[in-house]
């Protein structure tokens, strides 16, 4: 241990590790080592600051434990078989068998660290609707469907904005916690996101998007599968027609 860290200890614990033996000239005033009890300092206490719990020093704990214990003479009879039955009851205790030990709890079985891989696009058409697509290769042709089915249905021609990626991990790192319950929680940090700007309902493309969607607790209005096999199934841009159609406002 280097020297400074040692005396730094010894002074945070209150123990003096140099005492002089006589006093110097134009020295202040030293503490003395007390030749007698009678001669003891009274008990020094430090303070962390204002306000805050003082406590005593190490080395004056340790000095009183070091003190003879003083024997108490019983004042009267009837304190005496007081003392003696006190005496006889810890005895008995003593006596009695120590209580079973349970065993330990085995512990739980390690979590699954390893980091699902998934890639979700979102696609905002309206101040109330969110798109969502797990191909993003297809991110292009989502954009004209879905504009064409806006513009059938509310006469929208505004702008839409572009796609937001959400790939998981955001990184490749072997330091970070990339579970599925983090993976969860960053998933849901994002939907929080478009909810606060007005999203109300989801309409999602694919069997990855929808597991997704329900691992953070949201449910789609339509949910179907890949882009292509919705735009080539009269029933099911059928169905996703008639789920728009149930909204006040798309």
């Amino acid at each position: 241990m280097l020297e400074q860290r040692r005396q730094d200890y010894l002074q945070a614990m209150g123990i003096t590790h140099w005492v002089p033996r006589m006093a110097l000239p134009n020295a202040p005033q030293p503490r003395w080592i007390a030749e007698s009890s009678a001669h003891a300092p009274q008990p020094h206490q430090v303070s962390a600051g204002e306000g805050h719990i003082v406590h005593p020093m190490a080395a004056e704990l340790l000095h009183d434990a070091a003190k003879p214990a003083v024997a108490k003479v019983p004042e009267s009879r009837d304190e005496v078989l007081r003392e003696e039955a006190d005496g006889q009851q810890a005895a008995d205790r003593g006596r009695e068998p120590a209580p079973a030990v349970q065993p330990a709890p085995m512990p739980a079985a390690g979590t699954d660290l390893t980091p699902p891989r998934f890639e979700l696009q979102f696609l905002r058409v309206s101040h109330y609707g969110v798109w969502v697509s797990d191909q993003p290769h297809e991110m292009e042709r989502l954009q004209g469907f879905a504009w064409r089915v806006l513009q059938a249905m509310t006469d929208n021609t505004g702008f839409m904005q572009p796609p937001f990626n959400f790939r998981w991990p955001f990184i490749e790192s072997a330091h970070e916690d990339q579970s599925h319950p983090v993976a969860v929680q960053a998933l849901s940090a994002q939907w929080r996101f478009f909810a606060d700007q007005g999203a109300r309902y989801v309409v999602s493309f694919g069997d990855t998007s929808k597991e997704w969607l329900s691992n953070i607790g949201v449910t789609p209005l339509f949910a179907g599968p890949s882009l292509a096999e919705v735009m080539q199934s009269a029933a099911e841009k059928r169905r996703l027609w008639y789920a728009l159609r149930e909204l006040g406002d798309i």
